[in-house]
């Protein structure tokens, strides 16, 4: 979780590789996916500087863990499970996440809207006023 003055701890969650979360859609166009995994939060930012950047990074409980893009060959089953993702298709049918819920995990992390801000280090080309809690 974000320290006192807002910034977020140095050390990295601890990630499962091998977890298969349960992604939920939840309606905000910069965090489009969460999932509840071992009692903790993780949400997916869509990174738009993607392929500059990996297309997500994964925030468990509102701090930065990883950098990632999804491939369906990948050795990791977190990194399959990201890969049947489809954050621009709406007509997808995939799982939604209820409204107040996904307000609130998506609230903890709206300030990280631009790739790099978690880390005090907004990418130059990628960021812009963007809204994190903007609705798709």
């Amino acid at each position: 979780m974000p320290s006192s003055d807002g910034s977020s701890s140095a050390t990295p969650p601890v990630i499962d590789e091998a977890a298969q979360p349960h992604w939920l859609r939840t309606g905000y166009k910069f965090f489009p996916y969460a999932a509840k995994e071992s009692g903790h939060w993780w949400v997916l930012r869509l990174n738009h500087g993607f392929p500059e950047h990996d297309m997500y990074t994964l925030f468990v409980d509102g701090r930065p863990a990883v950098d990632l893009t999804g491939s369906a060959d990948h050795s990791s089953a977190l990194v399959r499970s990201i890969a049947s993702l489809r954050p621009y298709d709406p007509a997808v049918g995939e799982p939604t996440l209820e409204a107040d819920t996904a307000a609130s995990v998506v609230g903890t992390v709206s300030r990280y809207v631009n790739y790099g801000s978690e880390h005090d280090d907004p990418c130059v080309f990628c960021s812009d006023d963007h809204d994190g809690m903007a609705r798709l």
